[in-house]
């Protein structure tokens, strides 16, 4: 017995060295390509010139930084767990906005169309490793001072610069970002857009609560797309799964999204499902603990400018939720609630829903063309925490439909919308904390 387990090992090791070498036979060592590592000297050039081999970059211990860098198909990142890949804080070592015409921007939010890293138009790429990429928010900002715009929750001032997504997937296929770090984003941290067979596992992202629209999963316009045992800190959206295809001059839907066992934490929505004007559709989101959320979860098919053409089949199962509110579910964020333009939200089902919340366990926006369509509700609990409140005054566009749901039992939740279902367990309870 001895004899065998002492062979097993032995293959076992064999096998995982075995692996490793493979591993290793694709991939190049950045310092063999004249990166320094120190934090000071600007790493991007060398960086750059290992990618265009194609092959898995590699970085040892080190702090490298740089500006924009450019995937190759077939290869990517690999961090060891001392390696820091830090952005530069000077736009100059960017790339331009109009590097593409897809690029995504914001002048509203002052983010520019500048990104850490760029995978466009890339098949079967990887970004691994146990170390970390930092976006440098701290040296962008170049500034502690806070404000709390329209008495909301305070906020870093906004610089004259930004970048925008740290990480920025356009038009790609094959992804797999598992087990890094990602840290301080100065706006969004990873964005994918018209990509299509997305992995993404044992990814901790930390943003900074009080910075303005630092989201942590984007995913537009993608399909295929798998995010599992990940943590997110967000400052935004923690997971925002959007249709937004204006930029990409087609039709692209976003579907087939799958997210499961994470933990999410946002100074707005845990998880957001709509923006702008293309179709969401067959996305399961399960055993996620949602915790000091303003939001747990927002559906919603519009915001800003423009409209969902669809968002169907959207499946919540084994949510925990602890924060402010747990589900807002309306027809539009900013503009009139009973606009003719929005179209349909059909067959949202939620599962073992346990919401603590601290103001409204419940918001749903009424709206008389029955816009929301087949939403199931089964074995859950919203608790209100005592002297809990809804929202009230000039941040509702149509004040004169009320808020409802907010204490309301089962029989009234969505009295102005069609096929509607909620089982017998108690659906909104007070709790004594």
């Amino acid at each position: 017995m001895k004899k065998i387990l002492f062979l097993s090992i032995i293959s076992l090791l064999s096998f995982t060295l075995m692996a490793d070498k493979m591993q290793k036979n694709n991939m190049v060592n950045v310092k063999d390509f004249g990166a320094i590592g120190d934090g000071l000297f600007l790493d991007t050039r060398c960086i750059q010139n290992a990618l265009n081999t194609g092959k898995v970059v590699y970085f040892p211990a080190g702090v490298y930084r740089t500006g924009t860098l450019y995937l190759r198909s077939g290869g990517g990142l690999h961090l060891s767990p001392n390696a820091l890949i830090l952005g530069s804080k000077y736009p100059e070592d960017y790339n331009a906005t109009n590097f593409d015409k897809r690029n995504s921007f914001s002048v509203s939010e002052r983010a520019s169309g500048a990104h850490l890293i760029i995978a466009r138009d890339c098949t079967d790429i990887t970004i691994s490793g146990s170390g970390t990429i930092c976006g440098n928010r701290n040296g962008i900002f170049n500034t502690d001072l806070v404000h709390a715009p329209n008495g909301n929750r305070p906020r870093y001032v906004l610089p004259r610069w930004r970048t925008g997504a740290m990480l920025y997937f356009l038009g790609s296929k094959n992804i797999k970002i598992e087990g890094v770090n990602l840290t301080d984003p100065a706006y969004w941290t990873a964005f994918f857009h018209d990509c299509d067979n997305v992995s993404i596992d044992k990814v901790m992202i930390s943003a900074d609560r009080f910075t303005n629209n630092s989201d942590g999963l984007d995913i537009d316009c993608c399909r295929n797309v798998k995010v599992t045992n990940c943590t997110i800190f967000s400052g935004d959206d923690a997971i925002a799964i959007r249709g937004s295809n204006r930029r990409l001059n087609k039709d692209a839907e976003c579907a087939n999204v799958t997210v499961d066992n994470c933990i999410l934490s946002s100074a707005a929505c845990g998880v957001r499902v709509g923006v702008g004007n293309g179709t969401i559709r067959n996305c399961k989101l399960s055993n996620l603990k949602i915790v000091n959320s303003n939001i747990g979860i927002g559906i919603c098919p519009s915001y800003s400018k423009g409209y969902c053409t669809k968002i169907d089949n959207v499946a919540f199962e084994n949510i925990s939720f602890n924060g402010v509110q747990a589900l807002r579910m309306s027809p539009a964020w900013s503009s009139d609630i009973d606009d003719p333009a929005i179209k349909k939200v059909s067959n949202i089902s939620f599962c073992n829903f346990d919401a603590i919340s601290s103001q409204a366990s419940i918001i749903v926006f009424p709206i008389r063309n029955g816009m929301f369509e087949n939403i199931s509700i089964k074995d859950s609990t919203f608790t209100l925490l005592p002297g809990g409140t809804a929202p009230s005054g000039k941040q509702w566009k149509s004040p004169e439909f009320g808020i409802m749901n907010i204490l309301g039992t089962k029989e009234n939740i969505f009295t102005n919308c069609r096929g509607i279902s909620a089982d017998k367990k108690p659906f909104l309870v007070s709790k004594e904390r």
